[in-house]
Protein backbone atom coordinates (compact mmCIF):
# COMPACT_ATOMS: atom_id res chain seq x y z
CA UNK A 1 0.00 0.00 0.00
CA UNK A 2 1.49 3.37 -1.14
CA UNK A 3 2.21 6.19 1.74
CA UNK A 4 -0.78 8.17 -0.11
CA UNK A 5 -3.44 5.24 -0.13
CA UNK A 6 -2.10 5.01 3.53
CA UNK A 7 -3.49 8.15 4.62
CA UNK A 8 -6.59 8.57 2.43
CA UNK A 9 -7.19 5.25 4.01
CA UNK A 10 -6.15 6.22 7.77
CA UNK A 11 -8.33 9.24 6.77
CA UNK A 12 -11.79 7.46 6.38
CA UNK A 13 -11.52 5.46 8.99
CA UNK A 14 -10.97 8.67 11.02
CA UNK A 15 -14.00 10.59 9.46
CA UNK A 16 -15.88 6.85 10.01
CA UNK A 17 -15.28 6.78 13.62
CA UNK A 18 -16.15 10.64 13.98
CA UNK A 19 -19.33 9.59 12.37
CA UNK A 20 -20.46 6.88 14.47
CA UNK A 21 -20.00 9.04 17.89
CA UNK A 22 -22.53 11.53 19.08
CA UNK A 23 -22.49 13.42 22.55
CA UNK A 24 -25.22 15.55 23.31
CA UNK A 25 -25.43 17.79 26.54
CA UNK A 26 -28.50 18.68 28.57
CA UNK A 27 -29.04 21.10 31.13
CA UNK A 28 -31.40 20.85 33.68
CA UNK A 29 -33.74 23.52 35.10
CA UNK A 30 -36.69 23.51 38.36
CA UNK A 31 -39.75 23.58 35.55
CA UNK A 32 -41.30 26.35 38.46
CA UNK A 33 -38.56 28.40 40.08
CA UNK A 34 -35.76 27.68 36.98
CA UNK A 35 -33.40 26.53 39.78
CA UNK A 36 -30.15 25.20 37.62
CA UNK A 37 -30.04 21.48 39.28
CA UNK A 38 -27.87 19.26 37.09
CA UNK A 39 -26.77 17.99 33.39
CA UNK A 40 -27.25 15.40 31.72
CA UNK A 41 -24.08 13.91 29.05
CA UNK A 42 -25.28 11.67 26.72
CA UNK A 43 -22.83 9.80 24.92
CA UNK A 44 -23.76 6.99 21.76
CA UNK A 45 -21.87 5.33 19.23
CA UNK A 46 -23.90 5.06 15.96
CA UNK A 47 -24.94 2.56 13.08
CA UNK A 48 -23.50 3.99 10.05
CA UNK A 49 -26.99 4.60 9.29
CA UNK A 50 -26.93 6.91 12.51
CA UNK A 51 -29.56 4.57 14.41
CA UNK A 52 -27.55 4.40 18.29
CA UNK A 53 -26.56 1.42 19.31
CA UNK A 54 -25.31 1.67 22.72
CA UNK A 55 -24.71 4.69 25.23
CA UNK A 56 -23.66 6.01 28.37
CA UNK A 57 -25.16 8.98 29.98
CA UNK A 58 -23.45 10.64 33.22
CA UNK A 59 -25.57 12.92 34.96
CA UNK A 60 -23.50 16.09 37.31
CA UNK A 61 -24.77 18.09 39.47
CA UNK A 62 -24.67 22.00 39.53
CA UNK A 63 -21.43 22.01 40.90
CA UNK A 64 -20.50 19.81 38.54
CA UNK A 65 -20.19 16.47 40.50
CA UNK A 66 -21.05 12.93 38.87
CA UNK A 67 -24.16 11.90 40.85
CA UNK A 68 -25.34 9.21 38.14
CA UNK A 69 -24.47 6.68 35.54
CA UNK A 70 -26.36 5.08 32.81
CA UNK A 71 -25.57 2.67 30.50
CA UNK A 72 -27.84 1.69 27.34
CA UNK A 73 -27.67 -1.09 24.53
CA UNK A 74 -30.01 -0.53 21.97
CA UNK A 75 -29.11 -2.99 19.72
CA UNK A 76 -31.91 -5.54 20.45
CA UNK A 77 -34.76 -3.48 20.32
CA UNK A 78 -34.73 0.39 18.90
CA UNK A 79 -37.30 1.49 21.69
CA UNK A 80 -36.88 -0.68 24.18
CA UNK A 81 -32.96 -1.18 25.69
CA UNK A 82 -31.03 -3.19 28.03
CA UNK A 83 -30.09 -0.57 30.77
CA UNK A 84 -29.09 0.16 34.09
CA UNK A 85 -29.40 3.33 35.79
CA UNK A 86 -27.24 3.26 39.49
CA UNK A 87 -27.17 6.50 41.85
CA UNK A 88 -24.86 5.77 44.31
CA UNK A 89 -25.53 8.47 47.06
CA UNK A 90 -29.51 6.89 47.75
CA UNK A 91 -28.24 3.21 47.11
CA UNK A 92 -30.50 3.21 43.93
CA UNK A 93 -30.56 1.39 40.98
CA UNK A 94 -33.21 0.70 38.05
CA UNK A 95 -33.32 -1.17 34.67
CA UNK A 96 -33.94 -3.58 32.13
CA UNK A 97 -31.95 -6.92 32.27
CA UNK A 98 -33.39 -8.57 29.62
CA UNK A 99 -35.66 -7.42 26.12
CA UNK A 100 -36.28 -10.74 24.75
CA UNK A 101 -38.99 -12.07 24.72
CA UNK A 102 -40.14 -9.44 27.69
CA UNK A 103 -38.66 -6.60 29.39
CA UNK A 104 -37.13 -8.07 32.66
CA UNK A 105 -37.27 -4.80 34.62
CA UNK A 106 -35.44 -4.66 38.26
CA UNK A 107 -35.39 -1.36 40.66
CA UNK A 108 -33.35 -1.44 44.14
CA UNK A 109 -33.85 1.03 46.59
CA UNK A 110 -31.66 0.60 49.70
CA UNK A 111 -31.85 -2.96 50.36
CA UNK A 112 -35.16 -3.91 48.42
CA UNK A 113 -35.47 -5.38 45.39
CA UNK A 114 -37.99 -5.62 42.92
CA UNK A 115 -37.90 -7.60 39.38
CA UNK A 116 -41.14 -8.62 36.87
CA UNK A 117 -41.89 -9.07 33.49
CA UNK A 118 -43.20 -7.22 31.39
CA UNK A 119 -44.87 -7.70 27.83
CA UNK A 120 -43.64 -6.51 24.29
CA UNK A 121 -46.02 -7.88 21.91
CA UNK A 122 -48.94 -5.47 22.55
CA UNK A 123 -48.35 -2.48 19.65
CA UNK A 124 -46.22 -0.13 20.22
CA UNK A 125 -43.75 -0.04 23.15
CA UNK A 126 -40.23 2.05 24.98
CA UNK A 127 -38.17 2.41 27.92
CA UNK A 128 -36.17 5.07 29.26
CA UNK A 129 -34.50 6.87 27.01
CA UNK A 130 -36.21 4.73 23.95
CA UNK A 131 -39.07 6.70 24.48
CA UNK A 132 -37.75 9.32 22.31
CA UNK A 133 -36.85 6.50 19.83
CA UNK A 134 -40.15 5.59 19.36
CA UNK A 135 -41.30 8.84 18.97
CA UNK A 136 -38.56 9.80 16.55
CA UNK A 137 -39.96 6.90 14.91
CA UNK A 138 -43.85 8.36 14.46
CA UNK A 139 -42.64 12.08 14.02
CA UNK A 140 -44.00 11.90 10.73
CA UNK A 141 -47.38 10.97 11.82
CA UNK A 142 -47.65 13.17 14.46
CA UNK A 143 -47.29 15.90 12.45
CA UNK A 144 -49.25 14.92 10.27
CA UNK A 145 -52.10 15.38 13.36
CA UNK A 146 -52.24 11.52 14.23
CA UNK A 147 -52.20 10.86 18.01
CA UNK A 148 -50.20 8.09 18.80
CA UNK A 149 -50.55 5.56 21.05
CA UNK A 150 -47.49 3.48 23.38
CA UNK A 151 -46.65 1.40 26.35
CA UNK A 152 -44.12 2.98 28.24
CA UNK A 153 -42.62 0.82 30.52
CA UNK A 154 -41.07 2.76 33.44
CA UNK A 155 -38.62 0.24 35.77
CA UNK A 156 -38.94 2.76 38.73
CA UNK A 157 -42.26 1.44 39.28
CA UNK A 158 -41.73 -2.27 38.01
CA UNK A 159 -44.81 -1.44 35.64
CA UNK A 160 -46.18 -0.68 31.81
CA UNK A 161 -48.64 2.05 31.07
CA UNK A 162 -50.67 3.35 28.33
CA UNK A 163 -49.71 6.68 26.94
CA UNK A 164 -50.39 8.36 24.15
CA UNK A 165 -48.34 11.74 22.15
CA UNK A 166 -50.16 14.10 19.71
CA UNK A 167 -49.04 17.55 18.11
CA UNK A 168 -49.61 20.49 20.11
CA UNK A 169 -48.64 23.24 16.94
CA UNK A 170 -45.45 23.71 14.83
CA UNK A 171 -44.03 27.41 14.56
CA UNK A 172 -41.26 29.17 14.01
CA UNK A 173 -38.61 30.15 16.87
CA UNK A 174 -35.75 32.09 16.21
CA UNK A 175 -35.51 31.31 12.53
CA UNK A 176 -36.02 27.65 13.74
CA UNK A 177 -38.61 25.32 13.13
CA UNK A 178 -39.97 23.61 16.07
CA UNK A 179 -42.93 20.81 16.13
CA UNK A 180 -44.37 20.77 19.73
CA UNK A 181 -45.33 17.28 20.92
CA UNK A 182 -47.59 16.45 24.47
CA UNK A 183 -47.54 12.99 25.78
CA UNK A 184 -49.78 11.57 28.22
CA UNK A 185 -51.09 8.71 30.38
CA UNK A 186 -53.86 7.60 27.82
CA UNK A 187 -56.30 6.45 30.99
CA UNK A 188 -57.66 8.43 33.79
CA UNK A 189 -53.77 8.71 35.29
CA UNK A 190 -53.31 12.00 33.13
CA UNK A 191 -55.67 13.48 35.95
CA UNK A 192 -52.98 12.94 38.12
CA UNK A 193 -49.86 12.22 36.40
CA UNK A 194 -48.23 15.61 34.54
CA UNK A 195 -48.22 15.74 30.44
CA UNK A 196 -45.05 15.71 29.07
CA UNK A 197 -44.04 18.39 26.91
CA UNK A 198 -41.23 18.27 24.10
CA UNK A 199 -40.27 19.85 21.01
CA UNK A 200 -38.45 18.66 18.07
CA UNK A 201 -36.82 20.42 15.00
CA UNK A 202 -39.00 18.66 12.36
CA UNK A 203 -36.59 17.54 9.41
CA UNK A 204 -33.72 16.24 11.33
CA UNK A 205 -35.76 14.97 14.09
CA UNK A 206 -33.63 16.20 16.91
CA UNK A 207 -35.00 16.66 20.55
CA UNK A 208 -34.89 20.65 21.44
CA UNK A 209 -36.44 20.44 24.81
CA UNK A 210 -38.14 18.12 27.62
CA UNK A 211 -40.76 19.42 29.79
CA UNK A 212 -41.78 16.67 32.67
CA UNK A 213 -40.59 14.72 35.71
CA UNK A 214 -37.20 13.41 36.00
CA UNK A 215 -35.42 10.50 36.92
CA UNK A 216 -33.01 11.62 38.96
CA UNK A 217 -33.82 11.81 42.92
CA UNK A 218 -34.06 14.96 44.49
CA UNK A 219 -31.65 14.09 47.76
CA UNK A 220 -33.74 16.67 49.63
CA UNK A 221 -36.93 14.70 49.10
CA UNK A 222 -35.49 11.08 48.30
CA UNK A 223 -38.16 11.38 45.35
CA UNK A 224 -37.54 11.98 41.82
CA UNK A 225 -37.60 15.41 40.56
CA UNK A 226 -41.41 16.43 39.78
CA UNK A 227 -41.32 18.85 37.10
CA UNK A 228 -37.93 19.96 35.14
CA UNK A 229 -36.82 21.05 31.92
CA UNK A 230 -34.49 20.62 30.05
CA UNK A 231 -33.04 22.26 26.74
CA UNK A 232 -30.76 20.14 24.84
CA UNK A 233 -27.61 21.99 22.97
CA UNK A 234 -26.99 25.42 22.83
CA UNK A 235 -24.68 27.97 25.32
CA UNK A 236 -24.02 26.42 28.60
CA UNK A 237 -25.93 27.98 31.48
CA UNK A 238 -23.54 30.72 33.57
CA UNK A 239 -25.00 28.99 36.99
CA UNK A 240 -23.85 25.96 36.62
CA UNK A 241 -20.21 24.37 36.72
CA UNK A 242 -20.16 22.41 34.14
CA UNK A 243 -17.88 19.02 33.97
CA UNK A 244 -15.26 19.16 31.26
CA UNK A 245 -17.03 16.54 29.43
CA UNK A 246 -19.62 18.71 28.99
CA UNK A 247 -17.79 22.05 28.07
CA UNK A 248 -15.92 19.73 25.48
CA UNK A 249 -18.99 19.22 24.12
CA UNK A 250 -20.08 22.20 22.74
Amino acid sequence: MSIRLAAVTLALILLNAQAEAARVVGYVRDAATQRYLYTEVHEQNLAPDGSVQTGVTTYFDAQGREIARKTLDYRGNRTVPIYRMDIPAVRYAEGISSNTPQALVFKRDGDKEERKALPLDDGLVAADAGFNQLLQDQLEAIRKGDTVKFGLIVAGHTNRYGFRARKVDEQKLDGQTVLRVLVEPDSLLRLVVPAIALSYEPRTKRLLSYQGVSNIIDPDTGKVYKQISISYGGTPPADARLPAIAVEAR
